[in-house]
């Protein structure tokens, strides 16, 4: 994962999403801090999105299953991480569409 992309998730507030080696998606909100073991595992502390708001991924998509967002990924599992929109179907900000 870029570190200018982790920076930017563990300061914003927003919707991002983590595609998992099973296919998945994982949507959260922000990272809370990342732990480096004696081994060289790399974890996450995440707080994931409570409702999926419209998106859909082929393999599923991962939320909070309660009220209890936070949440540990293992870097390894990440695929990629992406910006996930705000609002389906909402005008972008920049182009009005």
């Amino acid at each position: 994962m870029p570190a200018w992309f982790s920076g930017r998730m563990m300061a914003d507030d927003w919707r991002f999403g983590l595609l998992l080696s099973t296919g998945q998606v994982m949507l959260i909100q922000r990272i809370e801090a990342v732990h480096l073991s004696p081994h060289g595992v790399v974890l996450m502390d995440v707080d994931m999105l409570r409702e999926a708001e419209g998106f859909a991924a082929p393999g599923g998509v991962l939320v909070a299953p309660t009220g209890r967002v936070r949440a540990t990924v293992n870097l390894a599992h990440i695929v990629a991480a992406f910006e996930v929109a705000d609002a389906p179907g909402a005008p972008d900000e920049d182009t009005g569409y």
